[in-house]
């Protein structure tokens, strides 16, 4: 009997999490978008358009296999890569809406391409990057005051429209995701002190990522960017967290701006949007 998808919940979540540990930090990955969505779950239990997966057989389980669609974006993770489950699960996902496969390991991708060029799937993008990462305890160091005139402290959901609208990968549905990530999860905006302007920020996506790390286009060249990194990285530490950020391969000057700061790269993970399948799909505003 063919292995099917098992609706998986919290308390699997938080089983699956631990197995990651081994061998740190090669399953950082795995590790800290369980870790995003473990705390998701705790602070809204029930978090709509939220599926969690493994496969109904002991052997997945034993390897924390899991995929989550969150909304439109896909997320998975498994011990093993080489014995055909992580295909096997992605096979029985719905991609008749288009999905956005993110921050999907290298060690997966293999099982991913041959799910998309079985099923023949067309996509909208396809982008590698480097998994730049930072132990804690070097995290801790990164503390830093703010330039003169300005003032370090976590964007709140007012700053959402703004950051959605200067971040170069929004989309249709982002702006919802920006709130909630800001809501969810640890984040940094330096503010202008007398007029409390938002001119740089970066947030923490679901997979447990440094994101949208973005400085408004008339602050630029004044090293902003570095200094939310620095302190959003402090603040990751602070609650015991390594810090990991996904750099585009070709995106020169923000790895350089990693590199200085201490950040080394330990893998790499491919983002990609497949095109839905039974025409074209509008996500529901608001959610």
């Amino acid at each position: 009997m063919c292995p099917q998808l098992e609706v998986i919940g919290l308390l699997d979540l938080q089983k699956f999490q631990g197995l990651y540990k081994q061998n740190w930090p090669k399953y950082c990955q795995e590790y800290y978008c369980l870790d995003n969505f473990i705390e998701f779950l705790k602070k809204q239990p029930h978090i709509k358009h939220l599926q969690l997966y493994t496969l109904d057989i002991k052997q997945a389980r034993d390897e924390g296999l899991f995929v989550i669609v969150d909304r439109y974006q896909l997320f998975v993770g498994s011990l093993n890569n080489s014995n055909g489950l992580v295909k096997k699960a992605l096979d029985l996902v719905d991609w008749s809406s288009g999905l956005k496969c993110s921050s999907i390991p290298y060690r997966h991708i293999d099982a991913l391409n041959s799910i998309i060029e079985e099923k023949k799937l067309n996509l909208e993008f396809t982008n590698p990057t480097d998994l730049f990462y930072m132990k804690a305890e070097d995290a801790l160091q990164l503390r830093v005051e703010p330039p003169v005139g300005f003032v370090l402290k976590g964007l709140s959901v007012e700053d959402a429209p703004l950051v959605n609208e200067e971040w170069p990968n929004h989309h249709l549905g982002s702006l919802f995701f920006i709130e909630r990530q800001i809501r969810m999860c640890v984040s940094v905006g330096l503010y202008q002190e007398d007029t409390q302007e938002l001119v740089a920020w970066c947030i923490r996506l679901q997979g447990g990522y440094l994101g949208a790390l973005q400085t408004k286009e008339s602050h630029k060249r004044r090293g902003f960017g570095s200094v939310v990194t620095r302190e959003i990285s402090y603040r990751l530490a602070a609650q015991g967290h390594d810090v990991m950020a996904l750099v585009g391969t070709a995106n020169k000057p923000s790895s350089a701006m990693f590199s200085k700061l201490g950040f080394r790269v330990i893998d790499q993970c491919e983002w990609l949007r497949t095109k839905p399948t039974k025409g074209e799909f509008t996500w529901p505003e608001g959610e």
